[in-house]
Order: C-alpha cells, then structure tokens, then sequence
C-alpha cells in the first residue's frame, strides 16, 4: 500500500506542476528513469544491500509501483531543471537530499529494509544516478521551454 500511496502522490504533483503539454515534452525523462533506475535497483537487490517490503508487484523485487512513481518523479526534476550550467549540480544535490530525506522516513516505517546499506552511500548512489538521468535526458529532450511557478 505504501507504494502505492508514494505513485500517486507523485503523480497527482506531476500533473498539477507539469500539466499534460510539458508531460509530452518530458516524457523521455521518466523513460529513461525507469529504465535506469530498474537496472541499477536490481544489481543492488540481487547483491543484498536493501530490500523492499509491503510490495504487491514487484519486477526483479521492484516494486513495479515505485518505478512509476520514480519516472514522475523524473519528470519533476526535469520541469524544473535549470538551464544555466553552474545552478544545475546545487540542484541535483538539493534534490538527491530531498528523496534521501523521503527514503530515510521510508526507511523508519519498515518499507525499504537495509542490510549492507547506509543513507550517505544512498545519497551518493542517488546524485550520480540522477546525473545519469539528467544527462540521457537532454539527449532525447528538446530544449527546455520554461515558466517557473516559483
């Protein structure tokens, strides 16, 4: 239920920040999140270093839902991506600490379990997996068009 809860949270802010336009523009991020995201979780489920619990279907252990639920969240992070250079790796740290804040409270009520694992190796893995992401998806994004909502 947990995961669940956490897609369609992300989704209902996807879709009220984004809207369906910039979606469309926007949807190789969340593409290429999955696709990123589903590779790397699976080497680290099959080494043992976390495990995810209250999953209803899961693809390798993943629950499929937290894979939804990430390519949303990877559409945010592009929506809002700044296009100057020098902003973009503070933003990418401020953001891989917000989803390490959100994993750690995940962590506390029992749905990620930790076994060879700790948040800062998690908040590492996380800033070069979301650099990867950020870097494939200007690859297949047009140039961002952009108004901020704040």
């Amino acid at each position: 239920m947990p995961w669940l809860i956490f897609a369609v949270f992300v989704w209902i802010i996807l879709l009220v920040i984004v809207g369906l336009k910039e979606l469309g523009r926007l949807w190789s991020a969340g593409f290429w999140s999955v696709f990123v995201s589903c590779y790397l979780n699976n080497i680290f489920l099959t080494k043992g270093f976390y495990h995810f619990q209250e999953t209803f279907f899961t693809y390798r252990g993943i629950p499929l839902l937290y894979l939804f639920a990430v390519g949303g969240i990877a559409i945010i992070l592009m929506r809002f991506l700044p296009e100057q250079k020098g902003w973009q790796l503070p933003y990418l740290i401020l953001f891989s600490a917000v989803l390490t804040a959100l994993e750690s409270y995940a962590l506390g009520k029992g749905f990620i379990i930790f076994l060879q694992w700790s948040l800062p190796e998690s908040l590492i893995f996380r800033l070069i997996t979301i650099i990867t992401i950020v870097w494939l998806s200007n690859l297949t994004i047009k140039q961002q068009q952009k108004g901020y909502f704040f």
